[in-house]
């Protein structure tokens, strides 16, 4: 093997060692949050949560899509449609009152009441 083969097969190497690290990277959950989250139950529902946004103690849901109604608990189990957390939806926005420190779980609900999987984050992910 000459000079030039072995520069051309480790150079690949790397480039190769390099994208995988970088998909591994991206693949992987992390502590990342994205402020914009499809939810869907099936085929049947079809909303979105736009934005979630934690200022002053206060979290902001923003939606799009058929959403009518969301609830916010600190526990992960799945809220019955008729449960007393549900809220409306007010122009495709709401607004509650959160603490520090601590996990919250948001489901919404479409104008058919399919209800969406749990989508979580944390108040000690803010900048404040």
């Amino acid at each position: 093997m000459n000079n030039n083969t072995a520069f051309i097969i480790s150079a690949g190497l790397i480039v190769l060692g390099i994208f995988i690290f970088v998909a591994v990277y991206n693949l992987l959950p992390g502590y990342k949050q994205s402020n914009s989250y499809y939810v869907k139950v099936g085929d049947d529902m079809s909303a979105k949560i736009e934005a979630l946004d934690i200022q002053e103690n206060a979290l902001t849901i923003k939606t799009s899509g058929d959403a009518t109604e969301y609830c916010v608990k600190s526990t992960k189990s799945t809220p019955k449609p008729d449960s007393i957390c549900w809220k409306m939806l007010q122009n495709n926005s709401a607004s509650i009152s959160v603490y520090k420190d601590k996990r919250y779980y948001i489901w919404i609900k479409d104008i058919n009441g399919n209800i969406s999987i749990p989508m979580s984050i944390s108040t000690n992910d803010s900048n404040e």
